[in-house]
């Protein structure tokens, strides 16, 4: 909660935790973690970047970010078509969660960013997670996204800055 407020820690911690980070190796991480919460599930990995590829940016705030887009896709679609993908551009690397269920219905794509808004009613959670993981990626210098051409479920695309130079 303290690092949902505005006062919270965020921007603080985003420039002190500033590291190499291993795309592949954390996407790896994330989806373990999340298989060790809901082991009926499969989790398929694409990735367009080398094992060795790394970014200079806040490890912690990448991975909790992914954990949340992960544990979303386990809980709300059907657990057996979910992809995490790994693509990048010169500036950019792009970390794609896509599953297939239900979605997210037109009147809620617009809150779901807000924070204490739940897209289900029915489920648990304060509804931070989502305003939590787009305010970690835009402290990253990136976005989270929701991919509204995307019809068979949902597609979030978390982006993060190709910054290997430290400041």
């Amino acid at each position: 909660l303290f690092d949902s407020s505005d006062t919270g820690i965020s921007e603080e911690m985003n420039s002190q935790q500033h590291e190499h980070v291993l795309c592949d190796q954390v996407a790896r991480e994330c989806i373990q973690y999340t298989l060790s919460n809901f082991s009926r599930i499969h989790i398929h990995f694409e990735t367009d970047v080398a094992d060795d590829f790394s970014i200079f940016t806040n490890g912690l705030y990448l991975m909790l970010s992914m954990r949340e887009l992960l544990y979303n896709s386990a809980k709300y679609s059907d657990g057996k078509h979910i992809t995490l993908r790994i693509t990048h551009t010169d500036s950019k690397v792009l970390f794609c969660v896509e599953d297939t269920g239900p979605g997210i219905s037109e009147e809620r794509i617009e809150q779901m960013f807000e924070p204490f808004i739940k897209v289900d009613d029915l489920s648990e959670g304060l509804g931070l997670g989502l305003p939590l993981s787009k305010r970690h990626a835009q402290s990253l210098g990136g976005d989270l996204t929701l991919d509204t051409s995307y019809h068979e479920g949902c597609r979030f695309v978390l982006e993060v800055p190709i910054n290997n130079e430290e400041s």
